[in-house]
């Protein structure tokens, strides 16, 4: 039995990797989805399923931390990976970032999709639905 050719991790530039981290930035209102404290400069964008993992640029895989892979919240999640996987801050390789939840400071318990919303249940991707 053949496994399927795992999808290689979306990868943006320029123009379309600005206008993702738009669309995260405004989800999450300029704050830390972590602990909500405001931020103005110095923003990072975490990646849920970590590039070492295949994880891509997809909108739902992105979340504004404050500090960076060292420090702050974004420092945290890297740090301490189990409490983030319990939190949905990071998921595992294999899963996909818009079906794991992520207790968002912001929303609660929520979906994240690849428009920049937050759902209460995950959404079926589009590559499922039927």
């Amino acid at each position: 039995m053949s496994h399927p050719k795992p999808t290689p991790p979306l990868i943006l530039t320029g123009r379309a990797l600005q206008e993702r981290n738009k669309k995260i930035d405004q989800r999450e209102r300029q704050c830390c989805a972590c602990c909500g404290i405001a931020i103005t400069e110095g923003a990072s964008r975490h990646h849920r399923k970590l590039k070492s993992r295949r994880g891509g640029d997809e909108v739902s895989n992105g979340l504004l931390l404050c500090g960076s892979g060292t420090t702050g919240c974004h420092g945290w999640a890297h740090a301490e990976p189990a409490e983030a996987r319990q939190l949905g801050f990071t998921v595992e390789s294999h899963e996909d970032p818009r079906q794991v939840p992520v207790a968002h400071v912001l929303y609660g318990l929520v979906y994240l999709d690849d428009d920049g919303g937050v759902w209460s249940e995950p959404q079926t991707p589009p590559e499922v639905a039927a």
